[in-house]
Order: C-alpha cells, then sequence, then structure tokens
C-alpha cells in the first residue's frame, strides 16, 4: 500500500511548493491518480474477481464499474474460453459451431467429415450451456455468455482491478442513509473526475444527484438531503507495492510541470516522463509472474533438465 500523502509529499518538495501556492492539494491528487493509472494500465495489475448472475434473459453483461477489462470467467470452478465477436462469427460462417452441448462439453456430430449445420442458425440466440464469454476488446463495456444459459448460474469474472480515486481533500464515497431502516441503507460514489474542482464546485453522486461539500463540517448536502462524511469515505492508499512509489511520483511531475509554458519546465516534464516510464517498463517485466520467474526452494528444480 502507497499512501497519498507520502506520494504528494515527495512531489511538492522537488516543484518546491509545499504551501502549495502553485499547484493545489486536489490539482496533485489529479496528477497522482492519472499516474496510478498509468502504471496499472501497463501492468495489469492488481487484479479482482467479480462475481455475477446470469440467466436465459441476463447473459449480456456490463463490466463491472471496478474492473478495467476482462481476462477470465468461470462458472463452478469450470474455465471459459473467451473469443471474439469476429471469431464467433467466422466459426458460424463455416459452419464450426457446436449445435449440441452436453454437461459442458461440446458435441458436434460429423458426416463426411463436415460438421451438422442450419444455415439458419443464429449464434447469438443459441442455448445451452455457457462455454464462452464473447467480447470484442479487452476493455469491452458488454460481456456476452454463450451460449444464453437456460438455467441460472453464478459466473465469475476476473479482471484488472479498477483503482479508486484518491483524495483527502474530498470523499471518495458517503452513506446514503434516507432510508429509515438500515438494511435498505446505500455506499453511494462521487462520480466526477475533480479535474479543476475547487470547493465551491458541486459533487455529482453515482444517481446523478448533485451535492455541495462542506468540508468543515464534512457534510455533502443537496436535494433536500445531506449526509456526514466519515473518515472510511476517504480513499488516501492504492493497492501498489511501496517499491513502486517513484513511478507515481515522476508520473506527477510529468503532468505538473507541463501546466508551465517556459521551455524549461517542458524540459523537465519530458525528464521525468522518461524516468516514470523506465520504472513502468521494469514493473512491466517483474510484477506478473509465471513459472519461470519464480525460483528456489520448491520451485528450484522446476526447470533443471536431467539427461
Amino acid at each position: 500500500m502507497i499512501e497519498l500523502a507520502d506520494i504528494r509529499s515527495r512531489v511538492v518538495t522537488i516543484l518546491q511548493d509545499t504551501s502549495y501556492t502553485r499547484w493545489t492539494k486536489t490539482e496533485l491528487n489529479n496528477y497522482i491518480n492519472d499516474s496510478l493509472l498509468d502504471l496499472v494500465r501497463t501492468i495489469r495489475l492488481p487484479t479482482a474477481d467479480v462475481s455475477l448472475t446470469i440467466n436465459s434473459s441476463t447473459y449480456l453483461l456490463s463490466l463491472p464499474t471496478n474492473l478495467m477489462d476482462i481476462s477470465g470467467g468461470s462458472i463452478d470452478g469450470r474455465e471459459l474460453p473467451i473469443v471474439t465477436t469476429s471469431e464467433m462469427k467466422s466459426l458460424a460462417s463455416q459452419g464450426r459451431l457446436p449445435t449440441v452441448v452436453k454437461d459442458g462439453e461440446y458435441s458436434v456430430t460429423e458426416i463426411f467429415g463436415n460438421p451438422i449445420w442450419s444455415k439458419i442458425e443464429d449464434w447469438t440466440t443459441s442455448t445451452g450451456t455457457p462455454q464462452a464469454l464473447v467480447i470484442d476488446q479487452k476493455s469491452s463495456s458488454t460481456i456476452r455468455v454463450w451460449p444464453i444459459p437456460t438455467d441460472q448460474a453464478l459466473i465469475k469474472l476476473t479482471g484488472t482491478q479498477r483503482p479508486k480515486r484518491m483524495s483527502d481533500e474530498v470523499p471518495y464515497s458517503y452513506t446514503d442513509n434516507s432510508e429509515t431502516d438500515e438494511e435498505f441503507w446505500e455506499t453511494r460514489t462521487i462520480a466526477n473526475s475533480l479535474n479543476g474542482w475547487t470547493s465551491t464546485d458541486e459533487l455529482v453522486d453515482s444517481l446523478g444527484r448533485s451535492f455541495v461539500f462542506d468540508s468543515t463540517s464534512q457534510i455533502i448536502s443537496g436535494a433536500g438531503v445531506e449526509f456526514v462524511i466519515i473518515e472510511s469515505d476517504y480513499v488516501t492508499t492504492c493497492d501498489i507495492d511501496y517499491v513502486w512509489v517513484d513511478a507515481l511520483t515522476f508520473g506527477a511531475l510529468e503532468r505538473a510541470y507541463l501546466k508551465e509554458h517556459d521551455l524549461r519546465n517542458v524540459e523537465k516534464s519530458e525528464y521525468f516522463k522518461n524516468k516514470k516510464l523506465a520504472i513502468t517498463i521494469d514493473a512491466h517485466r517483474t510484477e506478473p509472474i509465471h513459472p519461470a520467474s519464480i525460483t528456489g526452494g520448491v520451485n528450484l528444480n522446476r526447470f533443471i533438465v536431467r539427461r
């Protein structure tokens, strides 16, 4: 875990602006969040799982808000391959899609080497036991479960965890306790990006409601309601190991110096950009693991060839 305040203190020390005269806290927080997104987008870590219910009417799934992309999925431990829409269209046009699905297995009847296939069959409407996830790109906003499930099931989607916006000035979420019964209380998130945000600007939540935030009383109010903000409503850490703190620091400095217009500061921005890229490349090379990257102990003999 890396603390937002720790990253920002390193940034303002290099900028020589510890009093936040030239760059505000919110502005620097945005730069740090942008650099965090750069790092996560490159190394595709950390990952997270999200479970969703699928059935005969719910088979087109929206990309979960806390995931940046989809790298896998499973139902009851059975992994589902990921294919593209183009691949499905190609297989359908060649008559190579299975026409019968039994017990989670493909079952294709062939006559003279050619599978039985009906030209009027539409692969997007076929039903059976789910066999694959169909997407157009890793960050597709819609994931199709194919074929359409005939029974209700719980599918677990795996992907890159989308980093939460960090700020110690503006809350990330709040508890909507407008209902009398605590059972119906909901956690809402602040949806606007805060770019250029000042203390007098409105905050928009996940329901599209506008609020004004009073940082002194720690209350957001609007639409005839008000909610109290508590410490846990702020996100001030990111799920990245401290060893990569320089990547976030240099990324924030790259953006901070771009605010200036003279050539000297533009050159500084390019300097910190190159330092950030060097560390990001290192993280991309060392953070993802595979069998060959883990050695020693019980793994020592994994890749020893004996003749």
